[in-house]
């Protein structure tokens, strides 16, 4: 397993709910957390809470960014994943898209240990009364995806959680999920202790269907 250089951090960023939330953590106890609730003004501040953020470290302390890629907000995603994007080309670093629902499953599995043998069902409204659904399973100390983001009808995907052949724990997306960026970072960390080292081109947002390749 590769870990990250020594003095290197890892930046998490999460513009898929009205509040913006960043991580930072060198995986060695050096760990920082931080909500803004912007809504609209997220593009206007953006910039200025990465750079106040991240200080006393630098861009070149980096060694790998991440991104919620949704789904959420349309306009928040997409400007995080664009901001994202640039960072890690800029910076040469590679960057890791990661669901906005497996990180609220792995935040609800950390938080629920005795739920560690049981599927966590996730689930967040969506536009015109649908809902994103996806489920994920823990095993040992990462999730596994058993059915991937999609959107609903609400009458289908109650359908699909009353099929669903083994127990579950049903988590609704509720409130700001800023603080979820610590997430995305520890499932973004498990990818690179696997070496896996993507380019910033493969990053794509998620509104709902299928990723959007048109994001530049």
């Amino acid at each position: 397993m590769s870990s990250l250089p020594e003095s290197s951090y890892a930046l998490a960023i999460h513009t898929s709910s009205p509040d913006l939330g960043l991580a930072l953590s060198d995986f060695r106890g050096g760990d920082r957390l931080q909500t803004w609730s912007l809504g609209r003004q997220l593009a206007n501040e953006l910039h200025a809470c990465l750079v106040d953020f991240l200080a006393p470290q630098g861009w070149s302390d980096l060694a790998f960014l991440a991104v919620a890629q949704g789904p959420g907000g349309f306009t928040g995603t997409r400007i995080g994943v664009v901001t994202a994007r640039t960072l890690a080309q800029q910076l040469q670093v590679p960057l890791f898209a990661v669901s906005s629902l497996e990180a609220i499953a792995w935040c609800h599995a950390c938080a629920n240990p005795a739920d560690a043998q049981t599927a966590i069902a996730v689930e967040m409204a969506a536009q015109r009364g649908e809902v994103f659904g996806a489920i994920y399973q823990r095993v040992g100390d990462e999730l596994v995806c058993q059915l991937a983001d999609q959107i609903y009808q609400p009458e289908t995907w109650q359908r699909v959680l009353a099929d669903w052949p083994t127990p579950h724990r049903l988590v609704r997306a509720e409130g700001e999920l800023g603080a979820t960026a610590t997430g995305i970072l520890a499932i973004a960390h498990q990818q690179w202790r696997r070496g896996l080292r993507p380019d910033w081109s493969e990053a794509l947002p998620f509104y709902g269907q299928h990723p959007v390749k048109d994001v530049v």
